[in-house]
């Protein structure tokens, strides 16, 4: 039973983690995009408000992550070390570094060259935090065990030659903007801000194909990568469909403008079932073909209780701790317009 609610809060904490980081880390992205790349500083200024030092705490999961996964199986630490700690230690560097950079930027002069840069170096750190953890993904699959891996630049020349690893980089940034635009969107038409929402809404839409392209990319890896794996999503396709479906729904609303938070709590049902999907097809493995829970706890784990379980848990989180936020910054933005007169 313990085994079995490690697991759930496992899956708790990755679905959480892949929202709430992708939000915070495309709307640091944004914020940079609009003041030194789309030179649109005044249009895109409103999501400053969104972002601050507290959304830092969320980088809190990943080690919260590692610590299930270990407690799991002890043997993933102790056959894994030079992987897991080449991917630990480049997500630390880089959340330190976002940290500093966000922190800098706010005490600053806003006009200040330093200034600039450190938004820049918020915006761009965060896009390449989830991609170093999803190392991790890749490892999960097989293939990078054996004679050679305790060397980090033997490692890291294996991981730069795969097909699976490119796809799965590719599919975490893509998700970033998409995710971040998406709830941006609707973020921006709450509090009133109607050319930000109309910017947001134009790179939701145009980064929805994106998406659908390198998830289907990502099954081509995974076929390449690990063939056995891929039969077993096969199995669990449903899943795979419901978030397609999902998907098309949220950019179907997105295009007509309507029921813009009813379209993120799609893209959220859509990231959801396609992880979990995911994830039980992967079960009773943890990294294959070696490393591998009960196969008692693996079929609990696959019941509908459980999904449901999850499901509520994932979901109330998610939109509780975002629509609370959304409601602080909205509150602030109203008495700033207050003041103002």
């Amino acid at each position: 039973m313990s085994e079995l609610l490690i697991m759930l809060f496992l899956w708790f904490l990755m679905y959480c983690y892949l929202i709430l980081s992708s939000v915070d880390f495309g709307a640091s992205f944004y914020l940079f995009y609009g003041q030194a790349v789309g030179h649109q500083e005044s249009a895109f200024a409103p999501i400053h408000d969104y972002l601050s030092p507290v959304s830092e705490i969320i980088n809190i999961c990943f080690v919260l992550l590692f610590a299930a996964a270990v407690s799991l199986s002890p043997e993933i630490f102790l056959n894994y070390q030079t992987q897991l700690a080449f991917s630990g230690i480049l997500a630390v560097l880089l959340i330190l570094l976002k940290g500093t950079c966000f922190t800098l930027s706010e005490l600053l002069p806003k006009s200040s060259r330093l200034n600039r840069i450190c938004i820049a170096g918020n915006g761009i750190s965060g896009l390449l935090v989830p991609p170093v953890l999803s190392i991790s993904m890749v490892v999960s699959e097989g293939g990078f065990d054996g004679p050679g891996m305790d060397n980090v630049i033997f490692f890291v020349g294996k991981l730069f030659t795969n097909i699976y690893f490119w796809s799965v980089m590719i599919i975490t940034v893509v998700s970033i903007f998409y995710i971040s635009s998406m709830f941006l969107t609707f973020f921006a038409r709450s509090s009133r801000n109607e050319t930000l929402s109309e910017k947001m809404r134009g790179q939701a839409l145009f980064w929805s194909m994106p998406t659908v392209l390198a998830s289907g990319f990502v099954f081509l890896g995974l076929e390449m990568q690990n063939p056995d794996h891929f039969m077993r999503t096969l199995n669990d396709s449903w899943m795979f469909l419901i978030s397609l479906i999902c998907l098309l729904f949220a950019v179907t609303l997105i295009f007509l403008k309507r029921w813009y938070g009813f379209s993120f709590l799609l893209v959220m049902a859509q990231y959801f079932f396609a992880l979990f999907g995911y994830g039980l097809s992967h079960l009773p493995y943890i990294i294959y073909p070696d490393i591998q829970i009960p196969s008692a706890v693996a079929q609990e784990a696959g019941r509908p209780w459980f999904l449901l379980v999850a499901l509520i848990l994932s979901f109330g989180t998610v939109a509780a701790v975002l629509m609370f936020k959304s409601s602080m910054v909205s509150r602030n933005a109203d008495f700033k317009r207050s003041n103002s007169k």
